[in-house]
């Protein structure tokens, strides 16, 4: 096999450094490096004062060297080259060495060694030399690069927020184990990160049972799964045995699967981090939005009460005030009325009378229908014949079935969302016609409101004005149930509410 010239591996003039103490030898060594294929520059030092000095003024490609030179050595050259690069090529070139002292100078880091009076080998020996040289650079560099590497990545393991780990699984035994965890597994479990790799079950023996063996089951279907697919990938979250104080403790995990996978174990890659303070913020927000839905909940109570209480107010006293001053008008008409101007003032106050009387019965229907205390089913059918009276829009009521036993509150919050859809329908929409269905099964009673208008934008729902719907999903909420509106553009709305029974 032909070997790579030098010029392979470098593209300026060569510099070689010469130990010699004989003129005329340096000279037929000049004459040898002539026949490289780049120029050579090359000096000539005898001592070992000039060798120090030379290697400290300038960089040398390679090193040359006699054996015996007065008062000093190969050896004591070559101490000296490798005290100042490791990596320079140093071939010992003499008139007599013994074999003995030859391997003991290659040991000692000497590339190669040839006699004066036989240089055939020289310039495959700089060349051989020299290769190997780059090959030590270059291994150390790569070596340089990965130490940094790893002292970078250790540096980001130590400094996030969490610690990173590696799992394994076995899908055959359906065993686990943590081959690879991150000394921030001190802070958050408390042990060295050691002890997790030697004992494979540890790190699942931190967390409650239940949360530990959920873990399990999801390693065990995402190892099912096809590498490189959403289901390969594991997240999980669960909580630990010792508690913060009266808090548990999470710990999340987000792994993928590795490329080092093998066909007996499966492989994750991934972080684990303390997600604690945003568990208790999640809870504490639940608990406020519980407290606002009690809240809620408690004066929609109270308003429906005093709607129903002025409702009867205005129903038994402005209503029966109203029918008494109606009684004493058409007696004051009979009566006087035979004056023309008193019979036209009285004929006027009757009409305002029963124009008043009518307003109030209104406004005692608007507070609280009547119709509610003989069922939801016969207050929804008298809410849409009233809206179709009112706006003269085709309208459609169905229901599966004929009586309907309620809880009030359930009852109350069924006829309020169909009214307030009503009044958005007749206020946004467009519309020409509207169908309502009522649907009754043993568990859920579900209301659907159909328009034909013009539909709702999906960022009208999430405008900080629309208190409409805000009222409506906190209704159905605070019975258990759900409140879904979807609108297409030109197509009109829907909305769907459903409510359990009970």
């Amino acid at each position: 096999m032909k070997e790579t010239t030098t010029s392979a591996f470098y593209n300026k003039p060569l510099r070689i450094l010469v130990v010699e103490d004989s003129e005329s030898d340096f000279e037929l060594l000049q004459y040898r490096l002539r026949t490289l294929p780049q120029p050579v520059e090359a000096m000539r030092v005898e001592e070992e004062k000039g060798l120090a000095i030379a290697l400290s003024q300038a960089p040398w490609d390679l090193v040359i060297s006699d054996h015996r030179l007065p008062g000093f050595s190969s050896e004591e050259a070559l101490d000296q080259v490798r005290a100042k690069d490791p990596d320079i090529p140093f071939l010992i070139v003499s008139g007599a060495i013994g074999e003995d002292i030859a391997v003991e100078a290659m040991r000692s880091g000497a590339d190669d060694y040839l006699m004066k009076d036989n240089l055939k080998r020289l310039i495959p020996a700089i060349e051989r030399s020299l290769r190997g040289a780059n090959e030590k650079k270059a291994k150390r560099r790569a070596l340089q690069e990965q130490r940094t590497s790893e002292d970078k990545l250790r540096n980001i393991a130590t400094n996030i927020p969490g610690l990173i780990v590696q799992i394994s699984f076995d899908p055959q035994t359906q065993t686990s184990g943590v081959p690879v965890v991150s000394e921030g597994v001190l802070h958050d479990f408390g042990l060295p990160a050691e002890a997790f790799s030697a004992n494979p079950e540890l790190l699942f023996d931190q967390f409650l049972s239940a949360d530990s063996a959920h873990l399990k089951t999801l390693l065990y279907e995402a190892a099912s799964a096809p590498a490189n697919s959403e289901g390969s990938a594991v997240e999980w979250e669960g909580r630990l045995k010792t508690a913060d104080g009266n808090h548990p403790r999470w710990m999340a995990l987000m792994a993928r699967r590795s490329n080092q996978t093998t066909q007996r174990h499966v492989l994750w890659d991934g972080v684990m981090l303390n997600i604690s303070s945003q568990k208790r913020a999640e809870a504490e927000r639940q608990e406020s939005q519980d407290e606002l839905r009690r809240v809620t909940e408690e004066f929609e109570q109270r308003r429906e009460h005093e709607r129903g209480s002025i409702a009867r107010e205005i129903h038994d006293d402005i209503g029966g005030t109203l029918t008494k001053l109606k009684a004493d008008i058409a007696w004051i008409k009979r009566k006087y009325g035979a004056e023309t101007d008193m019979n036209e003032r009285l004929l006027d106050m009757l009409e305002l009378i029963d124009h008043t009387v009518l307003a109030s019965q209104r406004i005692a229907r608007d507070l609280r229908p009547g119709i509610l205390d003989y069922g939801l089913v016969p207050a929804l059918e008298w809410q849409m014949a009233d809206f179709k009276k009112r706006t003269e829009k085709e309208t459609t009521f169905t229901c599966n079935v004929e009586e309907l036993e309620l809880d009030g509150k359930i009852s109350t919050a069924v006829f309020r969302v169909l009214q307030e859809s009503l009044t958005n329908v007749l206020k946004y929409a467009q519309a020409s016609k509207v169908c309502v269905e009522l649907f009754v099964d043993e568990e859920n009673i579900t209301l659907e409101v159909q328009d034909d208008g013009i539909g709702i934008d999906p960022t009208d729902l999430k405008k900080k004005s629309s208190f409409g719907v805000r009222g409506m999903n906190e209704r159905a909420q605070s019975l258990g149930g759900w409140l879904d509106i979807n609108g297409t553009r030109g197509k009109g709305t829907t909305l769907m509410l459903c409510i359990p029974r009970k």
